[in-house]
Formats: C-alpha cells, sequence, structure tokens
C-alpha cells in the first residue's frame, strides 16, 4: 500500500476518533470541543468569548453556545467584565479545575500506551520516522496557511 493511502487512513481514522466524547468519569462525558476549550481555559487563565472564538476559529455565536453549555454544566464561571458590559470574563470552576485534571490523567495514560506501543522501534527508526513526520506537518500547514 503507498504511503498516500496509509497517512489517509489514519488521518481519517484519526478523525473519527476524535469526534468521540471523552468519558472522564461516571458522570462526565465531554465533546471534543468541550476539552479543547477546558484546556485552553487551563492555559489561559481568564479570558473572554472572543478569545475563544479567535483562538478555536468558530464564530463569535457558536463559541458563545460551547461556553454557555460549560456553564450550565457547572464547568465554566461566567463574570461581568470590569472592562465592558457586553463581555464576560471566563474561567474554570472548581468542577472545571476537576475535569481539567481528569483530561490530563486521560492524555498521559494515552501518550503512556502510545510510547509503549513503540518500544520495538529503535532510535534511529524512531528519528527518522519523527522527520517524516516533521515534513507532513509543514506541509498541512502550508496548505492550511493558505486558506487563511
Amino acid at each position: 500500500m503507498n504511503i498516500y493511502h496509509q497517512l489517509r487512513r489514519i488521518i481519517e481514522k484519526h478523525t473519527r476518533m476524535d469526534e468521540q466524547p471523552f468519558q472522564l468519569d461516571d458522570s462526565i462525558a465531554l465533546s471534543p470541543r468541550e476539552v479543547r476549550t477546558i484546556e485552553f481555559l487551563s492555559q489561559r487563565g481568564q479570558i473572554n468569548v472572543t478569545s475563544v472564538a479567535t483562538h478555536f476559529n468558530f464564530t463569535k455565536s457558536a463559541a458563545s453556545q460551547l461556553i454557555n453549555r460549560l456553564v450550565q454544566r457547572g464547568l465554566v464561571c461566567k463574570e461581568n467584565s470590569e472592562h465592558s458590559d457586553k463581555e464576560y470574563q471566563l474561567s474554570l470552576s472548581p468542577e472545571g479545575e476537576n475535569a481539567h485534571r481528569l483530561i490530563e490523567t486521560m492524555n498521559r495514560d494515552r501518550l503512556d500506551m502510545y510510547l509503549g506501543k513503540m518500544e520495538g522501534f529503535s532510535r534511529q527508526q524512531i528519528a527518522a520516522t519523527s522527520a517524516v513526520l516533521e515534513q507532513l506537518e509543514h506541509m498541512v500547514d502550508e496548505r492550511l496557511n493558505r486558506f487563511k
């Protein structure tokens, strides 16, 4: 099988996997967008809806709907901004911080699993694969930049 078809198959599978909800525990299931938003809020601290929309290339309306779902689920706090009556400051609630810890644990476990699967490969094989993947990433970045 040629490399194009292999990569295409992997990308399609990863896309399907990335669309699956994250079941953090018995009571919390999050969409991939919700997970990425929680990670973003954890990294940035207090931000506003416009920052979320810009970072993820969402419309402001879509970002607002996403944030409202997270607020309703008790994962995000939404407070009036000191600088504007039209903006809100967003931050993770204590439940959101807990969800973030669970996400981080899941991510670490997944990485450990992937690294464990690579133990049979030599350092040279891993380095060569890494170089190929880096070049592919640059090609994808170039293509994405055409759409900006």
